[in-house]
């Protein structure tokens, strides 16, 4: 314990009331640096009981903001549910005293949504900031909760919703010169499109993305803007360049240093498809047999190929 830890335990010690709380709240970010998110749980908790109960207090900001680190610990520790809940409660609050604060934690609960795969409410989040946005406020907020909407609409596979909220984001991203958040919402774009069965689309975008990728060379973002790409290419017919595509991609894919399983499998059963429409059904059916142990390892029933990466 270093000799700021111990003046605030000191000062939780000695003081009443909102310092006491304070002081707590401060040791809570120490515990958050340090990866403890349960002990910075536990005294953000600790401190919003003596503001609501023990020694109500006029300071409303405050418990917004303890709130909003109750919310912080609980993702830290995977509980998104639960987070989000907090955050909500924090935005509650922020809204009542009329704080502009409110948006940029609506920003974090729709996120937290996300991680729950409460897609719904999280897009409900995202929206809320978009409608209440202030024209004041820094542009990149807006665009970000567009970028967010566009991806919660994905995972409920409004495909059409999705594509209006990314090509707003990249519109307003491109006003700020952000090319590296618009290969991403070109990257997404272009995969509406092919849920759209719009491939002449789908491939301009991708092909927007690659060029960047390439440019920069972000083996990351080459990666996507290949499969995208791929998907494009199989949309058009193009089934042998698709599927070389996808096998650079996955290539990709696992050189990184934490590959997404979930990705090398979907990857994987485009492979498959794509071989079959080849007519090479015995690859196909080899590269199905290959991957099926790894399929019930990674998605245990949870979750399906309907959603395309």
């Amino acid at each position: 314990m270093d000799g700021d830890e111990k003046d605030l335990w000191a000062t939780f010690e000695s003081s009443e009331g909102e310092d006491k709380a304070k002081a707590l709240v401060n040791l809570s970010y120490i515990s958050a640096q340090r990866g403890d998110h349960r002990e910075s749980l536990a005294l953000c908790e600790t401190a919003r009981d003596i503001c609501e109960f023990s020694s109500p207090i006029e300071n409303k900001s405050f418990l917004a903001h303890i709130y909003f680190g109750i919310g912080y610990s609980l993702r830290g520790l995977k509980r998104f549910s639960d987070a989000a809940l907090a955050l909500e409660k924090s935005v509650l609050i922020y809204q009542e005293i009329g704080s502009e604060d409110a948006n940029h934690i609506l920003c974090e609960e729709g996120d937290a949504w996300m991680e729950a795969k409460e897609y719904l409410k999280a897009y409900e989040a995202y929206r809320r900031v978009i409608e209440t946005f202030n024209p004041d406020t820094c542009d990149i907020i807006l665009a970000r909760n567009y970028s967010g909407a566009g991806m919660a609409l994905q995972r409920l596979e409004e495909w059409e919703m999705a594509l209006d909220h990314y090509l707003e984001a990249r519109k307003i991203y491109k006003t700020l010169r952000e090319p590296w958040r618009i290969v991403h919402c070109d990257e997404e774009i272009s995969l509406c499109y092919f849920r759209l069965n719009d491939g002449v689309n789908a491939l301009h975008y991708a092909e927007l993305a690659l060029d960047f990728a390439v440019t920069a060379q972000d083996e990351f973002h080459i990666l996507w803007a290949k499969t995208r790409l791929a998907l494009a290419k199989k949309l058009l017919g193009e089934h042998e360049i698709a599927l070389e595509l996808f096998i650079e991609a996955k290539s990709i894919m696992l050189r990184l240093e934490c590959p997404d399983w979930r990705s090398v499998i979907k990857t994987e059963h485009q492979i498959a498809e794509l071989l079959d429409l080849l007519g090479r059904n015995d690859e196909s059916s080899e590269v199905l047999r290959r991957i099926k142990v790894l399929e019930e390892i990674i998605f245990d029933g949870e979750d399906d190929f309907s959603v395309a990466f």
